[in-house]
């Protein structure tokens, strides 16, 4: 084969397989959070609250209120440290 046929027949497969590639890509699909209903009364976070631990916030939208949780030191329980009403943290006086 020539260089002019191997030229030819490698641009042809650059050309199939461009229209291959532009045939699989489709638009990106829309990023969904949490969805409505209960699951939208509530929303958690996690966050250092000393340099050894860790803790899980668990904000109820609905009671507006912030609770916080953590594992203790040597265990795999869940502990409860406590809430705070944000209602009232965030009253304006």
């Amino acid at each position: 084969m020539s260089k002019n046929s191997w030229l030819t027949l490698l641009v042809c497969l650059n050309l199939v397989l461009l229209l291959g590639l532009l045939a699989t890509v489709r638009p990106p699909q829309p990023a969904l959070a949490q969805a409505t209903g209960l699951a939208g009364s509530y929303l958690t976070a996690a966050g250092r609250i000393q340099s050894d631990f860790d803790a899980l916030y668990l904000l109820d939208v609905r009671e507006r209120t912030l609770h916080a949780f953590y594992f203790e030191r040597g265990s795999r329980d869940l502990q409860y440290a406590g809430y705070r009403d944000l209602e009232r943290d965030f009253r304006n006086n």
